[in-house]
């Protein structure tokens, strides 16, 4: 009886140098899924319509033979090459007659995205990029879904150049 007021002692400690973890492990969270990039838009900066298509023909991307052209809302002729790099495309508006890139339009293949920064990630842009303009195109069907994100090039400025 003398060791009685021991015994709970002695039994905690047992348990403490048991093979188990004094505390739990924290959960993982499985990490997101990375993004690779389907078109490098910032290197096709300052690039004319026809130098475009030899750094995404090295990358095994070709466009697609539909070319189109429009007429502007200023009155301006515009033509719209589409290159398709497996389930994202990027339409090239440039202007025929000097083939001066106006703009670049990122889209999914299914039409709609529900994350526009996805498809900045796959266009590899920034949203904080200070040469370009980024304008998320919401669906006309369901306004919280993107059919596009549409991306120009800045015009230098007179203190640029």
């Amino acid at each position: 009886m003398r060791y009685s007021p021991i015994l709970p002692l002695a039994f905690l400690l047992g348990c403490a140098t048991a093979d188990q973890p004094a505390t739990e492990a924290p959960a993982t969270t499985p990490a997101a899924p990375t993004i690779s990039r389907a078109f490098d838009v910032p290197a096709l900066l300052g690039l004319s319509a026809s130098e475009i298509a030899r750094p995404l023909a090295g990358q095994g991307i070709r466009p697609d033979p539909n070319a189109m052209s429009q007429n502007g809302a200023s009155g301006t002729t515009e033509t719209v090459t589409t290159y398709w790099h497996d389930s994202t495309g990027l339409d090239v508006s440039y202007d025929p007659a000097t083939l001066r890139v106006n703009s670049f339009f990122v889209k999914p293949r299914s039409g709609h995205t529900a994350n526009y920064e996805t498809l900045l990630k796959l266009a590899n842009v920034s949203r904080y990029d200070k040469r370009l303009t980024i304008e998320p195109m919401a669906s006309v069907d369901n306004p919280q879904l993107y059919t596009g994100v549409k991306i120009t090039p800045q015009a230098p400025t007179a203190a640029a150049q």
